[in-house]
């Protein structure tokens, strides 16, 4: 049986009662202000996600028990808070995990809401007006290449957070881009080709990162032993051995891809801090656009 309209995340924006249906993307036992242990869960359906929380004595066991990317049923309260903020959250009183029948999993699948013949149309002028010959073919080996982009225009980017649905890692690939042509308008030092090249590859891993397609998104065993910063730098590093891009070159692609997530000290997976400008312009192009697209996700 399929959700009731009203019940999807998108539309819940009144506090009030609910029993429905949600995937659980994310589960953390986490303590409130007056040292009380609770489960915060992450929801989703094909149309967003909500945070939820529990409050129950076997949080831990709880917590254990639940399974990520299962679907459950939720009975709980939804509530505005803080007051008057137009943020909606979930109180939790009720967690059933559901067996394939007891639901239909296409109102768990979220797709991208954008044309992906422009995305990708603008990909390719990408790469036709690259004037570095060793980026152009690195960049064709990938873009030219029907089997990686069948992958790369369906995968999500995220398990949770942001981008975190079918063609995701296309909508956030070129969004990327999109925010490195207007640094190099700013900035005309910042080598342009090398840049751009940095913004089309530096998450390809995503896709061999996440299972999708046949409901929540989920971890492959290769995401949860090796994160997407490595995937991607050995997807890339292959195809340019194959290529025999220089060393110099080979380096500085690879250094924007370890480093497209700042500083070390953030903690937030690069292994070596952004050393070049290039390294700089794509670690803020993509934190950019992952915050902001929390925001309007949420």
């Amino acid at each position: 049986m399929s959700k009731k309209e009203e019940d999807f995340i998108e539309n819940l924006n009144l506090s009030r009662d609910i029993s429905s249906e949600f995937a659980v993307a994310e589960k953390t036992i986490r303590t409130s202000a007056k040292g009380r242990k609770y489960l915060d869960i992450t929801l989703t359906d094909r149309t967003g996600q909500i945070d939820g929380r529990m409050f129950t004595p076997d949080v831990e066991t709880v917590h254990e028990s639940l399974n990520l990317g299962s679907i459950c049923r939720i009975i709980g309260r939804v509530s505005e808070f803080p007051s008057g903020s137009g943020k909606f959250n979930m109180v939790i009183n009720i967690l059933e995990e559901l067996g394939e029948e007891d639901y239909v999993l296409e109102d768990f699948i979220m797709a991208s809401e954008n044309n992906s013949d422009e995305l990708v149309a603008e990909i390719r002028f990408t790469i036709k007006e690259i004037e570095n010959i060793p980026l152009k073919n690195l960049l064709k080996s990938f873009f030219c290449d029907k089997n990686f982009t069948e992958h790369f225009y369906n995968a999500p980017a995220a398990m949770v957070h942001h981008h975190n649905y079918m063609g995701g890692l296309l909508d956030h690939t070129v969004e990327v881009l999109r925010i490195c042509r207007t640094a190099c308008q700013i900035f005309p030092d910042l080598n342009s080709d090398l840049l751009y090249c940095g913004a089309l590859l530096h998450d390809v891993g995503k896709m061999k990162t996440y299972t999708y397609g046949t409901g929540p998104i989920r971890f492959s065993e290769d995401g949860k032993l090796l994160d997407h910063l490595y995937i991607s730098c050995e997807m890339v590093k292959a195809r340019m051995d194959k290529l025999e891009i220089s060393e110099e070159l080979s380096n500085q692609i690879l250094h924007m891809i370890l480093s497209h997530h700042g500083p070390v000290s953030y903690g937030w997976g690069s292994p070596v801090d952004p050393k070049t400008p290039e390294a700089v312009a794509l670690h803020y192009a993509d934190n950019m656009d992952a915050k902001i697209k929390v925001m309007f996700q949420r």
